[in-house]
């Protein structure tokens, strides 16, 4: 009467590996698709951060998940019948510098659905060094947050109106990153006396309208005479 017995055993595990392959997509874990590889971040406001698009698959569906980055919660979205999720959020607020921060998309009641993904975030901003140096001296720029796959641009005005643009560098990193060294002012004759502005993008031509840009005022003065001798 064995014989029965060593019959139920196969079917048994045939059963076992139809309901297997039977698992639901819903079943699956839930993943956030992959981020940018940075992100810039202009200002405290939110319009001034560079929004992060979320995508997010494998919830269970018409369920509630929150959004989180750095465990901060930022949104909450609804799980459509297919269990994904489609949102956005601004990138965190960073002052200076760069700074690596996690995205992640946790299922409200649910705490085993949960998926993350990291990425970078970076402070808009131009530098001079030194601040206060004489027009034809040779200053050290540098920038970071100029993610586009385009050269910088540095376009000279004075009172509103463009007098000259140069190619400064091309950025580097996932960051956009630049650090150059060049005349502050790269022209063959003395700039006006008074107030000018430099508007540093990535636009080739000078454009007032540009949105990702940074302006510097710089005070062109007249060089103190020295003093003779009686």
């Amino acid at each position: 009467m064995l014989i029965p017995v060593m019959l139920k055993r196969p079917m048994i595990l045939g059963a076992a590996l139809a309901a297997l392959h039977c698992v639901p997509a819903s079943a699956q874990a839930p993943k956030v698709d992959g981020l940018k590889p940075c992100y810039v971040s202009a200002g405290p406001l939110e319009t001034q951060r560079e929004p992060v698009s979320v995508r997010a698959t494998n919830f269970t569906k018409l369920s509630t998940v929150d959004i989180l980055i750095d465990e901060t919660l930022q949104a909450t979205a609804a799980v459509d019948f297919t269990g994904a999720v489609v949102g956005s959020v601004p990138a965190p607020f960073i002052a200076s510098g760069q700074a690596p921060f996690t995205l992640r998309v946790a299922e409200q009641n649910n705490a085993m659905n949960t998926a993350s993904q990291m990425s970078l975030v970076t402070a808009f901003s131009v530098s001079q060094t030194p601040k206060v140096a004489k027009t034809k001296q040779r200053v050290r720029f540098r920038g970071r947050g100029f993610v586009d796959s385009a050269y910088v641009y540095a376009h000279y005005l004075f009172r509103g109106i463009p007098r000259k643009t140069v190619q400064v560098a091309y950025p580097e990193g996932p960051c956009g990153t630049f650090d150059e060294r060049r005349q502050q002012f790269p022209f063959k004759r003395k700039p006006d006396r008074g107030t000018w502005t430099i508007q540093i993008d990535q636009v080739p031509n000078y454009d007032p309208r540009t949105k990702t840009k940074v302006t510097m005022n710089i005070n062109v003065k007249r060089a103190p005479r020295e003093s003779r001798g009686r």
